[in-house]
């Protein structure tokens, strides 16, 4: 997970393509089908295979939540967060404690 997480931060370095790094954090959904999809994705994005954030203080991150008590969070030229916990996740969001641990780590670095 780390180096997946290191080379979407890094434009794809060492094991994709800059132009893969760039359609699978470019949101592929329509207004309509975010709308849709609310419920899964809250009201953001989605890329190929990852949650993309589309407005608010996170705008342009790309997460995912592994809905087994783990998520990262890769905030293009800033940094990555990887959240490991023993918790199921209730929904398919993000759970609260996840979003606490990334709102402090915003709050450490800006």
């Amino acid at each position: 997970m780390t180096l997946f997480a290191g080379a979407l931060l890094d434009g794809g370095r060492p094991i994709l393509g800059p132009g893969a790094v760039a359609e699978m954090t470019r949101d592929q959904l329509t207004p309509e089908q975010r709308a849709e999809a609310a419920g899964f994705v809250g009201g953001g994005g989605w890329g190929l295979c990852r949650s993309v954030v589309v407005d608010g203080p996170r705008a342009g991150a790309v997460e995912w939540n592994g809905g087994l008590g783990t998520s990262w969070l890769v905030d293009p030229g800033d940094f990555t967060l990887i959240v490991m916990t023993t918790r199921m996740f209730e929904t398919a969001l993000t759970s609260k404690v996840h979003e606490e641990i990334q709102d402090a780590a915003y709050r450490a670095l800006h």
